[in-house]
């Protein structure tokens, strides 16, 4: 009984002589973890933020498959729309050709138009049907 307590005696001095050698290692390491004691109040602070980016990462987790199923609905009818909306495009260019013929022949004609307005207006029975018309 005598050995047993000596062995144990023996190695609960060998213990204490290592944790005493290690005293000097845990003083390093707790003076190098000091600086972050100060920095705690921070990560706490933290906290916040980092619960508002996993509500703002659920959101896009949720609604961006959505959002990009409606782009390709979209990019989907524009395709079938092109073959419609180049022969739009083509009956525009052959519109604002017609167009620009149309106001060449009418320019003149306005001229014309005048002219013989003021000769109607000229005509001796004109006062007498403008009185006689209801109106």
């Amino acid at each position: 009984m005598l050995r047993t307590v000596l062995g144990l005696t023996a190695r609960v001095a060998t213990g204490l002589v290592s944790g005493v050698r290690a005293l000097p290692r845990i003083a390093d390491a707790l003076e190098k973890l000091a600086p972050l004691a100060q920095a705690l109040p921070q990560v706490a602070e933290l906290r916040g933020t980092l619960e508002r980016l996993e509500q703002l990462a659920t959101f896009v987790a949720n609604e961006v498959p959505e959002a990009l199923h409606q782009l390709e609905a979209v990019q989907r009818r524009l395709t079938e729309l092109e073959p419609r909306i180049a022969t739009l495009a083509g009956s525009t260019g052959q519109l604002d050709e017609s167009i620009r013929v149309l106001a060449a022949a009418l320019g003149p004609l306005q001229g014309t138009t005048e002219r013989l307005g003021r000769l109607v207006d000229r005509l001796p029975d004109r006062k007498r049907r403008t009185q006689s018309l209801p109106g």
